[in-house]
């Protein structure tokens, strides 16, 4: 298989999960067409897709940090910022209602928690709930 073919098959792979994740959700309550996140995610090129796991590790292990020695403002704004630079790969038009409203959907939807883990998850609300609100 071709590395065109098989970054085909990645991209198509990756788009399955957020679809399965995602669902009618996204459609219903952000006020932006899942299919226009699945456009930007398929147009992503190599370096693309390896900025936006680069930024989704640093997230991780920002959170990590968050759950092991407690939240500083410091922090939080780091986490926020780094959720922010991760939506944004998807997202053609961010904007802080629209962050606001994922994080809120997190919280109301297990697939989200499962996703970052149950206690990430509640970091990452917690995080871009006090900077942004």
């Amino acid at each position: 298989m071709s590395d065109e073919k098989k970054f085909e098959a990645f991209h198509r792979e990756q788009l399955n999960k957020n679809e399965e994740i995602q669902s009618e959700t996204v459609k219903d309550r952000s006020g932006h067409k899942i299919d226009q996140a699945d456009d930007n995610f398929l147009d992503m090129s190599q370096s693309e897709i390896k900025g936006k796991n680069q930024i989704e590790k640093k997230l991780l292990e920002q959170l990590d940090e968050l759950v092991q020695q407690g939240a500083t403002l410091e922090r939080q704004e780091e986490v926020t910022e780094l959720h922010r630079e991760w939506l944004t790969y998807s997202w053609p038009n961010y904007t802080e209602d629209k962050h606001l409203e994922i994080i809120n959907m997190y919280e109301a939807d297990e697939r989200y928690r499962d996703y970052f883990g149950e206690d990430r998850t509640q970091e990452l609300i917690t995080a871009v709930k006090h900077v942004l609100l």
